[in-house]
C-alpha cells in the first residue's frame, strides 16, 4: 500500500488547465461531430497512480472545451479489464470501469462529482466531502448526453474505450446563474474500477492521502474557462 508521509496540499503540485471556448459547437451537433472536434484539442493525461500495490496502470487521457452553455468532455481509456454492471442513474458506477470529473465552482467549498462507467451510466453528487454527498435528481442528470465506443486491442492493453459527454450548465443546480465565460474553478479528473480484477486509482492532479479518497478538494487543480474572445476553435 502506498502511503504519504505528509498529506499537506501545499506540498503537492497543483496543475492548471485552460479550457478553450469552442465557438462553433452547440447542442444541435451530434456527439460524433463533437467527438471529432475534441480530438483536435491537446490531450491531458491522468499521470498519477495512487493507492496501488502493483504497477498496473491504465492509460487515460481527456480533452475538454466549452461554449458557455455546455462543457464538452471526452475520455479515452486503455485497460486490461472491463466491467459495466450498473445501468441506472446514480448507481455506484465507481465499481465498474469508471472515469470521473470533479468540479468546484468559484469560491464554493462544495463541489460536484460526475462519474461515468464505460456503458455511459452516470452518477452525480454535490457536497463538501466524501461523506457529505447529495445525489442530483435523475431527471436533471438525464440531460447529460453521452456516447461510448469500445474495441479490443492487440497491444499492451486488452481494451480501449471512449466516452464523449455534453454536460449542460443546468446540471449545476446549486449554481443556477453560472456563466462559464472566464470562470475560475477547482477541478480534478479520475479513473478507477473498485471491483475490477486489478483495482486502480488514477488522478490528473495528485491527491495526498494515505487511504483511497478522491473527495479531497484541497488537492484539486485549477481551471479557467476561457472567454469567447480568448480562444478559437481548432481547425
Amino acid at each position: 500500500m502506498i502511503s504519504f508521509c505528509c498529506p499537506d496540499p501545499f506540498s503537492y503540485p497543483m496543475k492548471q488547465l485552460k479550457i478553450p471556448f469552442l465557438s462553433s459547437l452547440n447542442t444541435d451537433f451530434s456527439l460524433d461531430h463533437i467527438d471529432l472536434q475534441l480530438n483536435k484539442l491537446p490531450p491531458q493525461s491522468l499521470d498519477y497512480l495512487l493507492w496501488s500495490e502493483g504497477s498496473y496502470k491504465p492509460e487515460v487521457c481527456f480533452r475538454i472545451g466549452h461554449n458557455n452553455t455546455c462543457i464538452f468532455l471526452k475520455f479515452t481509456v486503455m485497460e486490461d479489464h472491463l466491467r459495466m454492471v450498473y445501468n441506472q442513474i446514480n448507481d455506484p458506477v465507481y465499481k465498474d470501469s469508471c472515469v470521473e470529473f470533479f468540479i468546484g465552482i468559484e469560491n464554493d467549498s462544495n463541489y460536484y462529482n460526475l462519474e461515468f462507467n464505460c456503458a455511459g451510466t452516470c452518477s452525480v453528487g454535490y457536497g463538501s466531502n466524501k461523506f457529505d454527498r447529495k445525489e442530483l435528481p435523475s431527471d436533471i442528470i438525464a440531460n447529460i448526453a453521452t456516447q461510448t465506443k469500445l474495441w479490443r486491442l492487440n497491444g499492451d492493453f486488452s481494451y480501449c474505450w471512449e466516452i464523449t459527454l455534453m454536460i449542460p450548465v443546468t446540471i449545476f443546480i446549486h449554481h443556477p446563474d453560472v456563466n462559464l465565460n472566464g470562470l475560475d474553478c477547482r477541478v480534478n479528473f479520475f479513473k478507477c474500477g473498485d471491483d475490477l480484477p486489478q483495482p486502480h486509482f488514477l488522478a490528473w492532479n495528485k491527491v495526498g492521502s494515505e487511504k483511497p479518497n478522491f473527495h479531497l478538494s484541497e488537492f484539486f487543480g485549477k481551471a479557467l474557462f476561457l472567454a469567447e474572445q480568448e480562444t478559437l476553435l481548432p481547425n
